[in-house]
């Protein structure tokens, strides 16, 4: 895809003359060139919001038919921020659903589900944080008064510390306890069995009868479920995480401060903030499994209003609010 294309795209839409194909076209790769300079000169305040508003009436018309198809109950979070030109390049074909059904094994009532087309990166109410792989769906107690997840498919967790209130994984017939840790489980539907491992701390792992065993990093559980047996292994916990990095990434209602915390882990960087006031700002956007640290940050950067910066060194990324 050459830049001068989208260049000439973008005069002919700037005239009214792009084709419909063509303005699909410029809302789709509107990330890649959007940081370029000559295209930043090109186009004024007006032209872009113009841009920003057929990318908007783009994702409402996406939405619209992908209710009709699906009959589901639809809700997008912080929808103010949904006409950001870069959030609808890399995710106008992304929906959220939230849907509500009563968990076979449990008396939760309405619990929030979590399903998705591509990784997810979420925040639960308690701080902690989840990567869902693919195809996976994570059940919760609207208001998360317990912590505790339903969990099928695959999916790693990073648990916010609470001495208090263990936070439990359900996965069928087994479930993992722990305080505050990081560690990777794998439910699949079909599956014979389920894998348990730790990157980080400890957790404890039960089925309904009987305590399974305790593992620390780098050691891994696996629970046969047709005859409720387990065996446990010593391995590199990041060859069963690397799945984490693989597929594009969606983001959904988390702060500045959430996503440069994932930025450090998925790049090997350190970001700290030249101004507070923007790690609470909450947003939702998806990334492409190939996007460099450059686009992840500048992508974060335009939805709230923040610019962001290398030392001499390069090796700290300072973020800031973005300065009339």
């Amino acid at each position: 895809m050459e830049k001068i294309y989208f260049l000439e795209l973008l005069a002919k839409h700037r005239k009214g003359l792009a084709t419909a194909e063509e303005k699909q076209f410029l809302i789709k790769f509107y990330d890649a060139f959007a940081s370029e300079m000559d295209v930043i000169e090109l186009m004024g305040t007006d032209e872009k919001q113009k841009l920003k508003q057929d990318i908007q009436n783009a994702i409402w018309g996406g939405i619209q038919q992908q209710q009709k198809k699906n009959a589901v109950v639809l809700k997008f979070r912080y929808l103010r921020k949904v006409a950001a030109a870069v959030f609808v390049m890399v995710c106008a074909t992304c929906v959220w659903y939230l849907t509500y059904n009563r968990h076979p094994q449990n008396s939760v009532s309405e619990p929030a589900k979590i399903q998705q087309s591509s990784n997810v990166f979420v925040v639960l109410p308690d701080g902690s944080r989840v990567i869902l792989s693919h195809g996976s769906k994570l059940n919760y107690e609207p208001g998360f008064a317990k912590r505790e997840v339903f969990l099928s498919g695959q999916a790693y967790f990073d648990i916010k510390h609470d001495s208090a209130r263990p936070f439990i994984v359900h996965t069928g017939n087994v479930f993992t306890t722990v305080l505050g840790t990081a560690f990777n489980i794998k439910a699949l539907p079909g599956d014979k069995v389920i894998t348990v491992t730790v990157t980080r701390g400890k957790v404890k792992v039960s089925d309904e009868r009987k305590l399974i065993g305790v593992i620390i990093p780098n050691q891994q559980i696996i629970y046969n479920k047709s005859v409720a047996s387990a065996t446990k292994t010593h391995i590199k916990a990041a060859v069963f995480t690397g799945w984490t990095t693989e597929n594009d990434l969606y983001l959904e209602d988390v702060t500045v401060a959430e996503a440069a915390r994932l930025f450090e882990e998925r790049f090997k960087v350190k970001i700290v903030f030249g101004d507070d006031s923007i790690k609470n700002k909450h947003f939702t956007t998806s990334f492409d499994s190939a996007a460099s640290l450059d686009q992840a940050l500048g992508s974060t950067c335009a939805f709230n209003d923040a610019v962001y910066s290398y030392n001499k060194e390069r090796t700290l990324i300072t973020i800031n609010a973005k300065t009339n």
